[in-house]
């Protein structure tokens, strides 16, 4: 009868084991994926710093067309948040970016990962804060993927805290890692959830009206604009991939995991060369690197050639940087003073900790994406809509239906116009490109807040633009502007082709009296 009884046990801990040995296979994360993912963010952050740097005076100074006072009045909930608000001097924006950029040259070679890491990210949400009109669903996807990041070890391979260690495991699991790999995949989830609610994308039409957006469009995307074939395969390629993101990277392991990786990766490539539309797929392609398995790294090493793989470097190469960190030594005198079981007290509060911080994070994923889909409203105590929530609707639920672009004219005192900020005549006719009519897609984006700041009256955002305007307009003609007036263009996308082109429609947006401003 015992014997009978430990069988039974013995039976019910087969299926345990397997599930969660499955469990730990797709959820287990190779420290070298961590370590690619950490150099990912570190690049994006200086690609980021670098694309807003030739505007820093235009979006961060007071003397653009978004200076201190508009942030104030605009986002008065965000007063105290951003650091690139105590001063609208270009030096001190300057400097912030400066540091911001050392900062993470620290980051991306692994010194003190994680205290650099959650610098740069407060000084990333500090700089998103500081003009969210220039941001888009890419900044706010970046900005959650490096937080998540922050809850796994992103400093234990490849880095200058792994040389001080002298040590570095080989894979993790933990509910940090568990975060990290279904942030991607909801994102994905909600994204296809909220397209399956329009009319085009299930149809596959989607990417062609897309494509048909010319403020939107660069590159390979104005050529394959002419193959709506090509295009229809696409959008239901690019379905596919978003619906079954959880079978495809969740639940694969070994090589078909690393295969569908470069799946998604090849879609954001394509994403990065067919639209403008900022961080989106640079972000994206961060996000799936944490799936990559050991199989991939190891396959990897051994096309590295031998000779390469004996010259590892130790932490004596690294000078003063080779001291053990900070906490070690600081473990090392407590451990002296007080003995060893204090030592495993603290760190098994700190293990505790961060699988509760990890915990959190992922009910946070989990919880906000599912508000999104739900269409629920989120507690108005940790509703900030430009800071944290995990939406991604781009072309969602469908592409839209036409594209602007604005041209501010300024009236002279004897009575002829000009185009304010560029001088000669005002072009109203549609451009060949639509896109080269924005400098960057921040551009863009500001232009659509104020555009939207000006719908009924005039606000804050549509004021402090059309006071810039009324500088550019003085300084670029050398004389007194009387007013200035903006127009924005509509122009409708055709549903039957490059024949059914309509003439752009010309809509008077803003009329400014200068001598007001």
């Amino acid at each position: 009868m015992p014997t009978h009884e430990t069988t039974d046990a013995s039976d019910r801990q087969i299926p345990f084991d397997a599930l969660r040995a499955a469990l730990d296979r797709r959820f287990r994360i190779d420290t070298r994926s961590l370590a690619a993912i950490r150099i990912a963010l570190a690049g994006i952050l200086l690609v980021d710093l670098l694309h807003r740097a030739p505007y820093i005076e235009l979006f961060y100074t007071d003397s653009g067309v978004y200076p201190v006072a508009a942030y104030e009045t605009t986002y008065s909930q965000f007063a105290g948040v951003s650091l690139h608000a105590l001063s609208g001097a270009l030096w001190y924006q300057q400097l912030l970016f400066l540091i911001a950029g050392c900062v993470a040259v620290a980051f991306l070679l692994g010194y003190r990962t994680r205290l650099v890491g959650v610098v740069s990210l407060l000084l990333l949400v500090s700089l998103q804060a500081r003009n969210a009109a220039v941001l888009n669903g890419g900044d706010r996807l970046f900005r959650v993927l490096f937080a998540v990041a922050l809850v796994t070890p992103l400093g234990e391979r490849w880095s200058i805290d792994a040389l001080r260690r002298g040590s570095a495991g080989a894979s993790v699991r933990s509910f940090g890692t568990a975060a990290l790999l279904v942030q991607p995949v909801v994102v994905f989830v909600s994204n296809a959830i909220l397209k399956h609610r329009g009319e085009t994308w299930y149809a596959g039409e989607a990417i062609e009206l897309a494509m048909a957006n010319d403020a939107m469009t660069i590159l390979l995307g104005n050529v394959l604009v002419d193959y709506p074939t090509v295009l229809a395969v696409l959008t239901y390629g690019w379905i596919v991939l978003l619906a079954g993101s959880p079978l495809f990277l969740l639940a694969s392991v070994g090589r078909f995991r690393t295969a569908a990786v470069f799946a998604y990766g090849s879609a954001f490539v394509g994403m990065a060369l067919t639209m403008t539309v900022g961080l989106f797929p640079l972000a994206l392609t961060a996000s799936v690197l944490p799936f990559l398995p050991a199989s991939f790294w190891d396959g990897l090493q051994h096309r590295v050639p031998e000779a390469w793989r004996d010259r590892r470097p130790d932490a004596t190469v690294l000078g003063p940087l080779g001291r053990p960190p900070l906490e070690r030594r600081a473990l090392a005198s407590l451990r002296t003073r007080n003995g060893e079981s204090s030592v495993s007290v603290l760190l098994a509060c700190c293990r505790s900790l961060s699988t509760a911080l990890g915990l959190l994070v992922l009910v946070w994923i989990l919880l906000f994406s599912a508000a999104t889909v739900g269409g629920y409203d989120v507690p108005e105590e940790v509703d900030y809509e430009h800071l944290d929530q995990q939406r991604w609707s781009l072309y969602a639920p469908d592409p839209g239906e036409a594209y602007n672009w604005y041209v501010p004219v300024a009236h002279l005192p004897n009575g002829s116009t000009v185009h304010a900020t560029e001088g000669g005549k005002p072009d109203f006719d549609r451009p060949p490109d639509a896109a080269a009519e924005y400098e960057t897609f921040r551009h863009r984006k500001f232009m659509q807040a104020v555009r939207r700041d000006s719908d009924d009256e005039l606000g804050v955002t549509a004021t402090s633009y059309s006071e810039w305007v009324c500088r550019e307009a003085t300084e670029t003609q050398g004389t007194s502007i009387e007013r200035i007036t903006i127009y924005r263009l509509y122009q409708p996308i055709p549903t039957n082709g490059t024949d059914g082109w309509e003439e752009p429609s010309k809509v008077t947006m803003i009329e400014y009296d200068c001598s007001i401003g």
